[in-house]
């Protein structure tokens, strides 16, 4: 038996060609008006102490101005273009070289001995040294 929703009477629904094994030959399917099923998701425009729910928020804006906006977006960039100057400077500071390099070369000793280099000219590759004419 299931009641009709639009009457309120009752009419005989055969369970038997339902398949859920949850639904045995005794089960009552209630169905709810159309209208009733559609009305359920409806907001009431008031909230629990009778106000309007859609009230004004302080200052009458619900988003930042234009203004306000821009001023956001000039801080933000002037905080990345601080940071950005400060690593320049900073890998600057950190690039530069000693003032003073100590010798401590084992060629560079006042007792070291003085060894001439070889000369720079490669006449075994093919080119030819200055005094090669």
């Amino acid at each position: 038996m299931a009641t009709d929703g639009v009457r309120g009477g009752t009419a005989e629904v055969d369970a038997s060609a339902i398949t859920a094994p949850s639904v045995g030959p005794n089960t009552v399917i209630e169905k709810d008006d159309p209208e009733e099923r559609l009305a359920r998701h409806e907001q009431s425009e008031t909230d629990a102490m009778g106000l309007d729910k859609r009230r004004q928020v302080v200052g009458g804006r619900y988003s930042p101005t234009i203004r306000r906006q821009l001023a956001m977006y000039g801080i933000f960039l002037a905080i990345v273009a601080a940071i950005a100057f400060g690593c320049i400077v900073l890998a600057n500071e950190l690039d530069k070289a000693p003032k003073n390099y100590p010798d401590k070369a084992p060629w560079a000793q006042a007792d070291a001995p003085n060894i001439p280099p070889n000369p720079i000219d490669f006449p075994n590759y093919g080119n030819p040294g200055p005094d090669s004419n």
